[in-house]
């Protein structure tokens, strides 16, 4: 992997968009990165120039990850390209497939989020189709607040800004798992087996899914309880009557504490960009890869 200054990286962008005959949308170095906006030309910029068809944007819940999605999905648009924002939550798997997970497997697999309450081969077709060319794309539908699938949907693009809490997150060493990371696993898992379940199923099924992404945009957020104060935020935006109480949030982001935590401390997957976030989500450092 080879770290580069952002000048010196948006200049040898320039050049290759030149070369490529691309649209140039890449803002100039004393407009600063403080806004989303800025962050959006950036990568839009290196995905018009690597020519990608799947850029990813991992970050934990109320990061901004969503925002940051459809504000790339309108510059890519802008740029001239046929581009679409997508979730890895469109994908979760319906309510009652996670429940029979939960009966068969473990209860905790109720609860939509970690690894393996996903239609991952429904994903993989997707990405697959992107990178052949294939549209329109047919991608599910989910209602967070029913918690369930409820439709389907056709989307028309042949670049994906695909986004996602766990987007990049590899499997852990078995000497990981041994200890519960929260009162969650403490009380509900105490023998491990929902948390060895979906290790085993990045292993198996997700990490071969990241390789199919052609750019990646890692948001780093403060800590942990900065995710809580974030995600009580997001769900504000939610009908009062399908919200969850800051108890029931607290134990929901439990669920995803592992993993979110795991990603942070990983080395991330190239080549791309680390956005480093403070408390009041403004981009305070950039760290451009360029290799993988």
């Amino acid at each position: 992997m080879t770290d580069t200054s952002l000048f010196d990286w948006a200049s040898a962008q320039r050049q290759a968009a030149r070369q490529l005959g691309q649209k140039l949308i890449f803002p100039e170095p004393a407009a600063g990165y403080a806004d989303w906006r800025q962050a959006s030309a950036l990568v839009a910029s290196a995905a018009l120039a690597t020519r990608a068809r799947v850029v990813a944007i991992s970050g934990s819940q109320g990061s901004g990850k969503s925002t940051l999605a459809q504000c790339l999905q309108n510059t890519l648009i802008n740029a001239g390209q046929q581009a679409a924002a997508l979730s890895i939550d469109d994908f979760y798997l319906t309510r009652q497939a996670r429940a029979s997970l939960a009966e068969q497997v473990h209860p905790l697999l109720q609860t939509r989020g970690v690894p393996g309450t996903h239609d991952w081969q429904w994903l993989q077709q997707v990405l697959d189709e992107v990178h052949r060319g294939n549209r329109p794309l047919q991608v599910p539908v989910f209602d967070k607040g029913l918690d369930d699938r409820v439709a389907q949907r056709e989307i028309d693009a042949d670049l994906l800004v695909f986004e996602g809490w766990c987007l990049g997150v590899r499997a852990q060493p078995e000497s990981a798992l041994a200890a519960p990371c929260n009162e969650l696993e403490r009380d509900e898992d105490g023998r491990g087996e929902w948390r060895h379940w979906v290790n085993d199923q990045l292993q198996q099924h997700y990490e071969s899914l990241w390789q199919k992404v052609d750019l990646w945009v890692h948001l780093r957020v403060p800590g942990f309880a900065q995710v809580q104060a974030w995600r009580s935020q997001q769900e504000q935006q939610i009908p009062l009557e399908q919200r969850m109480d800051e108890a029931q949030i607290r134990r929901f982001i439990a669920h995803y504490q592992r993993l979110t935590e795991a990603l942070w401390q990983q080395r991330p997957d190239t080549p791309g960009f680390v956005l480093q976030l403070d408390e009041q989500h403004q981009v305070t450092e950039v760290t451009v890869s360029l290799k993988p």
